[in-house]
C-alpha cells in the first residue's frame, strides 16, 4: 500500500471517529498540550543523562596522568607529512611499569633532569588520514641508531640521556614521520583493561612457563592474573618481549572493536588508568584516537616491526640490534604515505606474527 493511500485511510477514519466520538471543547488542546510537555521532558531527561555519560568520560579523560611540556612536538623543524595524509595522526606510544616523571625542566631538549625508565615498547601507532585504517609499527628497543648529540646509541638510551623529547627527535629524524602525541602505556594497568573487556585470547606456539603461570600450545585466554606473566616471558629477548606486547595490545584492539567504548565506562576508566600523554594530547582527541581505534582489526590495521639484520626473537638477552636500512626506509615512507598495508604484503615477514615467541 502507498504512502498516499495509507494516509487517506488514516483521514477517512479520523473523519468517521470526529462524527461520533467527538471531543468536547477544549479536549483536544488539552491532549495535546500533554503530549507536548512529556515529549519536551523526555527529550530534557536524555540530554541530561547523555550529558552526564559525557561529563562523566569527561571526567575519567581529565584523570590521565599528563606529562608536562613536550618540546619536540612544537618544534618548529619537526618532518612536514605529504599533503595527501597531512591529516594522518601518529602516536609514539612507549611502555613503563612506572609513572613517567613530568617534562619541562633543564634537562636536554626540555626534559625533566630525572632519569627516565628506559622502555621495552617504542612504536609507531599511525592512523590513516581517512581516519578508518592505520598501522603498528614497532621499532625493537635495542636497535643502535643516531641521536642528536650523543652519536650512535640504543633507542631505548634516549630516554635515560633526554626524556621524550630526545626519543621524539630521534624517531622523526630516523623515520621522516611527524610524531603529533606521545603515550606511555603502564603494563601494570593493562591487566584491568584485559579485565574490563573480559579479557582476550592470544595464541601461543609452544608450551611456556612465565612467572609461575603455564601456557599451553594454541589457544591461551589471557585475564588480569596472567597477562603480565604473559608479555614478560623471561626466555625470550628483548625483541621477542616487542613481539608479545605488541601481539597482545592487537588483541586488546580487536576485542574492543566489539565493545561499546562510549557506553562501557569501566573500558574508559581502566584506559584512562593505564595511559599516560603529553599534555597537549586534548580529552576530544583522545576519544577520537579511541573511538578510531576501537574499529581497528585485522582488516582496517596492519602490524608490523622495523626489520633487523641480526638478532631474532628467540634469541635471548638484550645485545645490541641494526636496522635492515634499505628494507626500513621503504617502511617509512610507507608510514608518510599511507601505506604501510601494501608495505606488509611486499615485504610480509615484516607482519608480527600471532605466535610471536
Amino acid at each position: 500500500m502507498s504512502d498516499t493511500s495509507l494516509r487517506d485511510l488514516f483521514t477517512r477514519r479520523r473523519k468517521k471517529s470526529s462524527a461520533t466520538h467527538s471531543p468536547r471543547p477544549g479536549r483536544a488542546h488539552r491532549i495535546r498540550r500533554v503530549l507536548l510537555v512529556s515529549g519536551a521532558s523526555l527529550v530534557v531527561l536524555v540530554g541530561v543523562l547523555a550529558g552526564a555519560g559525557f561529563l562523566f568520560v569527561n571526567h575519567l579523560l581529565s584523570g590521565i596522568h599528563r606529562i608536562g611540556h613536550i618540546a619536540a612536538l612544537t618544534a618548529t623543524n619537526q618532518p612536514v607529512m605529504p599533503k595527501a595524509t597531512s591529516k594522518s595522526m601518529t602516536v609514539l606510544l612507549t611502555g613503563s611499569v612506572t609513572l613517567p616523571s613530568d617534562i619541562g625542566g633543564n634537562g636536554a631538549l626540555g626534559s625533566s633532569t630525572a632519569p627516565q625508565e628506559p622502555s621495552g615498547l617504542i612504536a609507531l601507532v599511525h592512523l590513516n588520514a581517512n581516519g578508518h585504517t592505520g598501522a603498528v609499527v614497532s621499532i625493537p628497543p635495542n636497535v643502535v641508531v643516531s641521536v642528536p648529540g650523543h652519536g650512535r646509541i640504543k633507542l631505548q638510551d634516549t630516554l635515560t640521556l633526554g626524556g621524550p623529547s630526545l626519543l621524539i627527535r630521534t624517531v622523526e629524524r630516523m623515520t621522516d614521520v611527524r610524531v603529533n602525541h606521545y603515550s606511555v602505556l603502564d603494563f601494570t594497568g593493562v591487566g584491568k583493561i584485559v579485565s574490563a573487556i573480559g579479557g582476550v585470547n592470544v595464541h601461543v606456539p609452544y608450551p611456556v612457563t612465565s612467572y609461575g603461570h603455564t601456557f599451553h600450545v594454541g589457544e591461551n585466554h589471557l585475564t588480569v592474573a596472567n597477562v603480565l606473566a604473559y608479555v614478560r616471558q623471561p626466555q625470550v629477548s628483548q625483541v621477542g618481549r616487542v613481539l608479545l606486547q605488541q601481539n597482545l595490545i592487537r588483541a586488546i584492539l580487536e576485542k574492543a572493536a566489539r565493545v561499546n567504548l562510549g557506553g562501557d565506562y569501566s573500558l574508559v576508566s581502566a584506559i584512562s588508568g593505564a595511559l599516560s600523554v603529553d599534555s597537549d594530547f586534548t580529552n576530544s582527541q583522545i576519544a577520537s584516537l579511541a573511538f578510531r581505534l576501537s574499529h581497528f582489526s585485522s582488516k582496517t590495521a596492519v602490524f608490523v616491526t622495523a626489520p633487523t639484520v641480526n638478532g631474532s626473537p628467540n634469541s635471548g638477552g638484550g645485545q645490541p640490534l641494526s636496522l635492515n636500512r634499505k628494507i626500513s626506509r621503504k617502511l617509512w615512507n610507507a608510514v608518510r604515505h599511507d601505506a604501510v598495508a601494501a608495505f606488509a604484503q611486499q615485504y610480509p615477514f615484516t607482519v608480527t606474527s600471532r605466535d610471536p615467541g
